[in-house]
This record gives C-alpha cells, sequence and structure tokens, in this order.
C-alpha cells in the first residue's frame, strides 16, 4: 500500500512539473507600434520575436500606428498591446489633448522603457540662450498632433509663450532639419524626444548647437501637471560641442496593454522582456539609457497586475 502511494505521489510530481512548463494557452497579440522605419517598429518586432519564442502556442503580428493612436487602438480593441508615452497615457486616463472626449481606462502598463527627454535646439552663435528669447523666432516642434509637439507646447504654456508668439513650421524631423542647416528656422523645440534625436545630429554636423535648459520651476510644475512627465538632465557631452547639462522633462516610452488581457500572458510577456533586456540594446542606443530594473517606473497610469506579480517576485517593487 505505501508502494503504491509513493508511486502516486511521484506522477503527481511529474504531472506538476510538466504542467509548470507548460506555455500559456493560445493568445493573438496585436501589438502597434509606429510608422514604418520608427524606432518602435523595430524594437516591438524584436520584442515580439522574443515573446513568440516564449511562448509557442501563441501567435502575434505588429501594426504600425503610433503613439495617441495606439491608446486609442487599445481602447477600442484594435489592439491588445501597445508602446506609447507615459504622459500620453495619463491624458487617455484623464481624458486631455486627443483623448478629450472621453476617458480610456481599460488600459493599463506593462512596463517602463526608455525616457525621452526635452531637447530645445539653436546654433550656439545664435545669441538665444533662454526660452522666452524664442518670441518672434521661427521654430519647428515636429509634426502636427504629434505626441511631441503636445510636450513643447506645455512646455512653452509655462513661459506665457504660445504658437502664436512665433513664426511655427510644423513639419517632420527630418524637413525640420533640413530648415535649420538651410538657415530657415532658428531652432527646433522637442519637448519629449528619442535621445539622441537624429534630426538634431543631423543639424550638429553642420554647426555647433546649444540645448535650452528649462528653469526649475518649470520642471516642477510640469511633473505635477501632468502625471507621467519626470524631470530629466542630458548629460554634459550629449551632442557635440554641447560640454555642459541640459535640464528638462522627459516622458517614458511604456508598454501598454488591455485591461482585460489575462494575467498570466502579461507576466510571461513581462518576463520575456526583462529576460532579454540588454539585447534590446543592441536594437536601440535609447534602452541602453536604462536597466532592466527600472521596468516598473513611472508609467502615467496604473500597472497589470501580472506585470506587478513579476516585479514583486524579483523584488522590484514591494
Amino acid at each position: 500500500m505505501m508502494k503504491r502511494v509513493g508511486i502516486m505521489f511521484g506522477c503527481a510530481l511529474v504531472a506538476l512539473t510538466v504542467l509548470a512548463t507548460i506555455p500559456a494557452a493560445a493568445y493573438d497579440l496585436k501589438w502597434g507600434t509606429a510608422p514604418v522605419g520608427g524606432l518602435w517598429g523595430v524594437l516591438g518586432n524584436a520584442m515580439l520575436e522574443d515573446v513568440l519564442t516564449a511562448n509557442p502556442t501563441w501567435k502575434g503580428s505588429t501594426s504600425p500606428v503610433g503613439g495617441a493612436a495606439n491608446v486609442s487602438g487599445l481602447g477600442g480593441g484594435q489592439l491588445n498591446i501597445a508602446f506609447s508615452f507615459s504622459d500620453s497615457a495619463n491624458d487617455a486616463w484623464e481624458a486631455r489633448e486627443f483623448f478629450s472626449k472621453s476617458k480610456i481606462r481599460n488600459i493599463r502598463a506593462l512596463c517602463s522603457l526608455f525616457p525621452e527627454p526635452t531637447q530645445f535646439a539653436v546654433y550656439a552663435d545664435s545669441g538665444i540662450t533662454s526660452i522666452p528669447q524664442l518670441k518672434g523666432k521661427k521654430v519647428t516642434p515636429g509634426p502636427k498632433g504629434s505626441a511631441i509637439e503636445v510636450v513643447t507646447r506645455r512646455i512653452l504654456a509655462e513661459y506665457g509663450l504660445t504658437y502664436k508668439d512665433m513664426a511655427v513650421q510644423m513639419i517632420g524631423f527630418e524637413d525640420g532639419a533640413q530648415l535649420m542647416i538651410d538657415n530657415h528656422i532658428e531652432a527646433i523645440l522637442y519637448g519629449a524626444m528619442i535621445y539622441p534625436a537624429p534630426s538634431l545630429i543631423n543639424v550638429n554636423s553642420h554647426r555647433p548647437i546649444r540645448l535650452l535648459s528649462l528653469t526649475d520651476e518649470v520642471i516642477n510644475n510640469m511633473v505635477k501637471k501632468y502625471k507621467g512627465m519626470i524631470p530629466y538632465t542630458l548629460p554634459p557631452d550629449s551632442y557635440k560641442g554641447v560640454n555642459y547639462p541640459a535640464k528638462g522633462v522627459a516622458s517614458n516610452v511604456v508598454l501598454l496593454a488591455r485591461e482585460d488581457m489575462p494575467d498570466d500572458v502579461v507576466y510571461s510577456i513581462t518576463k520575456t522582456i526583462a529576460t532579454n533586456f540588454d539585447r534590446y540594446k543592441t536594437v536601440s542606443k535609447a534602452m541602453g539609457m536604462v536597466k532592466a530594473t527600472d521596468m516598473p517606473k513611472e508609467a502615467g497610469i496604473p500597472f497589470h497586475p501580472g506585470a506587478l506579480k513579476y516585479y514583486k517576485e524579483r523584488g522590484w517593487i514591494k
């Protein structure tokens, strides 16, 4: 009898071991990234590849959408996982800007990835040394309606400035760089932009640039008013010839999911990203700004329980 019980107990242990190794049930990931050629597309494809490798019963694809549209896609169910910005996620949560018609609260954060900091650039010999001096100047804040442009507008408002105080051209990043190189504009104003910004590298390759810092008061106001924004200082030598720190704010690039995504699915995605975190630094230089332990940092909205479970197991949060 005892021998029979022992055999049964051993079989049960084997069964439990097998169950523990079985991936979560089949799941179809609809992953919102950004337009073709953008960093999010490359990063999203790398992450999706790792997630599908870790979960062979799953399938998935990426969709080249964009920051604010990704959040709307999650809210409406066209996507179930997507990249966005921490402040954009909070705007959706609170029904601001692109989301002013209604709050989107069926979304949750999986992880924060890397910060996109303020980069207000003028030519070093322009005589412009502070943001109030931008009044009356020819500038670009990036494309109309972009998440970057929203942060720029909010920063300028803290100085009592609006676009009406300047000659503003809302154009693409490459076009903006070319206009500055050709002396058709005097400043590129990115409220929150990937670092290093390719367009600024281009401009800086032609002439030395100066980065304008935000005042401590403006930084504090931005962080207080817009959840998801964080203080961020670019270190000296962030660009050639910029041998001083440039103080500003940053919005974190975040990975979001629908609230109804199963906990075990979110847990597996979060674990896979954390496990492969160092690999993504070869995909994007921006990922080198952070560590896997930064994944539970400010995301603008609450985290999904499946992600929190993983972070608690690792001791990254209490």
